[in-house]
């Protein structure tokens, strides 16, 4: 069993994927449809959508969209959520293609968690699998050269619930020689149970994100450091890259 097939949950959910604010859900969306060329209707296959933390916006904004996560609880959210809108499915978005979109998003680091390259190529083979010809991709990920030069051990986040606190602990871990960033989080739950998690992510470089999108097929790839479109440096706190699908 992977790591990730447990660890998301309501609990996450809650403390992470609610959280986000209007405003940079806004400014993702303003993002994404200025870089992607997206125009009302357009088709766009949210790549490990979570509870529609995205793919609710992107409706709201005219897009039609279909989302794909492996968690079943967070597809019947965004089947709530979405009221009838959309198409929402519970699947491997590793293997996963949804046919003739103009654009695919893969949002808040939702690849590199194989332990190849090869494994997490298959993401984003089925990624341009999934477009049009002349289709486009988003993938928002680490900036590696940033969680290096500013790394942070501790992180600690408490949200306040009807039932009291939740108190999240995540310890980080740089494994420089595998490459890979190790997070230990710690749910402290207001019924005094507590619940722990172990993740493990690839450390990809940018240019080296940019190799496996070649060897997926992409062209004309694009690092951003932010969704207000920035360059992309060694401080950026984001590594958004855009590949296009040729016209065949």
């Amino acid at each position: 069993m992977t790591w990730w097939s447990e660890f998301y949950d309501e609990n996450l959910a809650l403390l992470l994927l609610d959280q986000s604010s209007p405003a940079e859900v806004d400014q993702t969306i303003s993002f994404l449809t200025q870089k992607l060329s997206l125009s009302p209707g357009a088709r766009v296959y949210d790549q490990c959508c979570g509870n529609g933390r995205l793919s609710i916006p992107l409706l709201n904004a005219g897009f039609d969209v279909v989302g794909v996560d492996q968690a079943d609880l967070y597809i019947r959210q965004a089947l709530d959520r979405a009221e009838g809108r959309g198409e929402f499915i519970a699947d491997d978005a590793a293997t996963f293609v949804a046919d003739q979109s103009d654009a695919v998003i893969n949002w808040w680091t939702s690849w590199g968690y194989a332990e190849s390259d090869d494994a997490n190529l298959d993401m984003l083979i089925a990624a341009y699998r999934s477009l049009k010809p002349g289709g486009v991709f988003a993938l928002d990920f680490l900036n590696t050269p940033a969680v290096i030069r500013h790394f942070q051990r501790d992180v600690v986040t408490r949200r306040t619930t009807e039932d009291g606190d939740i108190v999240l602990t995540r310890e980080s871990t740089l494994d420089l020689g595998a490459g890979r960033i190790l997070k230990h989080w710690t749910y402290y739950l207001p019924n005094g149970k507590r619940v722990e998690f172990d993740t493990s992510v690839k450390l990809y470089m940018p240019h080296r994100i940019g190799e496996l999108l070649a060897s997926a097929g992409f062209s004309n790839v694009e690092f951003y450091g932010g969704t207000d479109a920035s360059s992309l440096t060694a401080d950026s706190r984001r590594c958004i890259v855009v590949a296009h699908k040729g016209h065949q």
